[in-house]
Parts: C-alpha cells; structure tokens; sequence
C-alpha cells in the first residue's frame, strides 16, 4: 500500500480538477461521500457495473458546489476491471482511495488478488503505476510513510 499526499498549495488546484476535468474520468466509481452541511454518500452498484468518474463527476461536483467547502470528501476509484491484468496478471482489482480533510489531500492505494499469493508483487506493480500516473498527470505527491 502506497500512503501519499499532496504538498499544501496544490490542494486547492487538484480538487478543482478532480471535480472539473477529466484526470480520473476513465477510473471506475467504487463510492464518494462529502460531508459540509450535510453528509450525502453514494455507493456504486457493482450488479450494474461501476460507473466512470467522468460520469458521476458533474453530480459531486454540484454536491460540493452547492454544499459549500467541504469538510470532508472521501472517494473510491478502481483501475477499469478489463483492464487490471495490463498491471499485474494477478489483479483482481486496483484501488485508488482520495481523502480532503482538514485542507489536505491524502492517497492510498490497495489491491485485491485474483488467486491468494503472499508476494508483494501486484502491490508493488500498483504503487508503480500509481506514481507514474500521478507523475505524466503533473501531480508532484510525497510519501506519508
């Protein structure tokens, strides 16, 4: 499990693009919750398949528009099912975890294994790719461990 965070002054910046560009739109939605006023959560239907970002990001961001500043905003990304074997062959599913609280941005990420192994390897292979993501998107993160 890779544990990052965001350097304080690009916190603002990154939360407008997550909630107004397509840097995670091709992500899978596993669930959101944004608590201001009000705490409203959204849990992804996996019957039905996980939505995009791209296509639940304009409903957050009217939550969170219309809500005022957040205290909190938690959301649960995946790497798109299909496609998780072009990281690991054993990947079952990838998880990238977004948590703005207390005017920071902090990112974790988790794996789930097709078959039980006690290698670290798909991990490792995530927190890889993770890092090289957020470096060719321009995101600059440090390490929280």
């Amino acid at each position: 499990m890779l544990a990052m965070e965001l350097d304080t002054a690009a916190v603002k910046p990154f939360m407008a693009s997550l909630l107004r560009e397509d840097l995670f739109d091709k992500f899978e939605t596993r669930s959101v919750e944004v608590v201001g006023k009000s705490r409203i959560s959204i849990e992804n239907n996996a019957e039905g398949g996980y939505i995009p970002w791209g296509e639940l990001r304009p409903l957050v961001h009217t939550i969170v528009k219309a809500g005022g500043k957040p205290r909190y905003v938690k959301v649960v990304l995946s790497f798109p099912g299909e496609k998780t074997s072009v990281v690991h062959g054993n990947a079952a599913a990838l998880f990238l975890n977004l948590v703005y609280e207390n005017d920071g941005v902090t990112f974790t990420t988790a794996t789930a294994q097709r078959e039980f192994q006690l290698e670290k390897t798909l991990d490792q292979a995530w927190d890889t790719w993770v890092a090289g993501f957020f470096a060719r998107k321009g995101l600059e993160v440090k390490s929280r461990e």
